[in-house]
């Protein structure tokens, strides 16, 4: 029973991961509801799950301090980059269905396509200290390259929030944000970065 009940056994550690990801979604909602501080919130919740994954010896609201104030302007350039890109597609998708209605399913397409490449662009931003520039190539390169990788890290959000949706909508705030990240971290670390031509190409 102590042996369970133990720091080294699976009760505390299933309990200390579940609280862990409970505080992690809290910590980026809180700044990125302001909207201003979206960009810093998403850097910051990318790095504090690339941190817990290392295992670093570090309390988690202590690493997502750190990674929120040492990436804000990176951070504000990442908010103003979503924000225009997510307004630059609405846009061309209203002006196509404008024209005429047929054009729906080429807007649904590019809808699919700017959500692409927006994910992967984040996720890329997020982890790696690279240009705005540096990371559009690799973000195109990634997604051209291995666009079925690419597709999985933008199903993950969008599974787990239909799922915990179907249980309450508060349980997808409380562990479907943390989640979704933790996962797409995980696969791009276990799959998409270690492909041998994207790997060469970060070496």
């Amino acid at each position: 029973m102590k042996q369970l009940f133990s720091f080294d056994g699976w009760y505390y550690r299933v309990f200390s991961f579940f609280a862990d990801m409970i505080m992690l979604s809290f910590l980026f909602m809180l700044p990125a509801l302001t909207i201003i501080f979206a960009g810093p919130a998403l850097i910051a919740l990318y790095q504090t799950t690339q941190q817990l994954m290392d295992e670093k010896e570090l309390p988690l609201w202590r690493r997502y301090q750190q990674a929120f104030v040492g990436n804000l302007m990176r951070g504000f350039q990442l908010t103003a980059i979503v924000l225009g890109y997510v307004l630059a597609a609405a846009l061309i998708i209203y002006s196509l269905m404008a024209i005429t209605p047929y054009f729906g399913v080429l807007s649904v397409i590019l809808v699919s396509l700017a959500g692409l490449f927006l994910t992967v662009f984040i996720l890329l931003f997020s982890l790696f200290e690279r240009s705005v520039n540096e990371t559009l190539k690799e973000t195109a390169y990634a997604v051209l390259s291995s666009t079925a990788n690419a597709i999985i890290l933008l199903v993950i959000p969008i599974v787990l929030f239909v799922l915990c949706s179907k249980v309450n909508l508060f349980l997808f705030i409380c562990l479907g944000i943390s989640g979704s990240a933790s996962l797409q971290v995980l696969f791009f670390n276990k799959v998409l970065a270690k492909e041998p031509i994207y790997d060469k190409r970060n070496q």
